[in-house]
């Protein structure tokens, strides 16, 4: 072949490369994994977003709930699926950050997933119970030091991220404070309401009403800013406990090896509906911040939190099994 027709040849193929790697589109089903229960938060804004997806994409989106284990059943599941752009996981910081520090040996690696699309930041609310007579992140640490072991935390057991800000909390005051493991959240809340427990770091989708009924008083959030579903509660940094400053985003990862151009593709996709003021506004309204990232900067928040969570175990010397 002539110089001139290998040039043509190379040209063509780089043009066709070119083009293949700027356009994907589905053509069958795309399966999201939620490692939760049906009927959960994460569950309802994968379901809201696979819904703007499917109209977007011009595919079905199919929500598969595989829940247990702290996320590691689907997480494993979509770590082993073929990594072709129709498997993806509707993961957490504690499916890529907390659980490979919680557990030594668990059947995924993070290594195995590549980022995708960021949907929110979820802070916590730091609840009391309502009889407490404290106000603020001050007066509880405070009112613990001065009675050492009478005030405790409640947590999802040890590891957990209510774990780690309540330790995280407790050694603040001194390590004053006993923590108290529970099975799930609804067993801890019933035990903060009914005076059980004092202190409870939980998820502010659920807090965030419940303080507004009047179950209990919620006295900081862990975002750098006040959320706008409670203006009232301040921010951890606010109060000068920027050591509790920890939150969980929740976001798309897919399997290796997943093509770029699939990447880009759902990326977009993600963004948009996001943007949509449904999606944002059920986001919102619960009191976390909707996220519109690229992979690279999905990439960035990901380890930026693995080196919080991480730095915060190494803080507690906690042992785990």
């Amino acid at each position: 072949m002539s110089p001139r027709k290998i040039l043509l040849a190379t040209i063509s193929f780089l043009m066709a490369a070119c083009a293949q790697a700027a356009d994907w589109a589905p053509v069958r089903p795309i399966k999201i994994t939620v490692p939760y229960a049906a009927g959960g938060s994460a569950d309802v804004i994968a379901r809201v977003l696979a819904e703007r997806l499917q109209a977007q994409l011009g595919q079905p989106v199919i929500i598969d709930n595989k829940p247990g284990a702290g996320t590691v059943i689907g997480a494993t599941a979509v770590a082993k699926a073929p990594a072709d752009g129709y498997n993806l996981l509707f993961a957490t910081s504690t499916t890529l950050s907390i659980v490979p520090l919680v557990q030594k040996q668990i059947p995924y690696s993070p290594s195995q997933f590549i980022p995708v699309a960021g949907i929110m930041l979820m802070p916590f609310m730091l609840d009391i119970n309502k009889d407490l007579p404290v106000n603020s992140l001050k007066e509880l640490v405070a009112v613990s030091r001065g009675k050492p072991g009478v005030l405790n935390y409640g947590t999802l057991g040890n590891g957990s991220s209510n774990h780690v800000l309540g330790a995280l909390l407790s050694k603040a005051a001194d390590e004053s404070m006993v923590s108290v493991h529970y099975v799930g959240a609804a067993p801890a809340l019933t035990a903060l309401s009914r005076g059980d427990i004092h202190v409870y770091f939980d998820g502010i989708p659920t807090s965030i009403h419940k303080v507004a009924n009047g179950e209990y008083k919620g006295i900081a959030v862990t975002s750098k800013t006040r959320v706008p579903g409670a203006p009232n509660v301040p921010t951890v940094y606010e109060q000068g406990f920027p050591e509790l400053g920890l939150s969980v985003w929740y976001g798309l990862v897919a399997p290796t090896g997943t093509p770029q151009n699939a990447v880009a593709t759902i990326n977009a996709a993600v963004r948009t509906a996001v943007a949509d003021a449904r999606v944002s506004g059920i986001i919102t309204r619960d009191g976390s911040q909707p996220l519109q990232l690229d992979p690279q900067a999905f990439q960035q928040l990901i380890e930026q939190d693995a080196v919080g969570w991480r730095e915060a175990f190494s803080k507690l010397k906690l042992k785990l099994d």
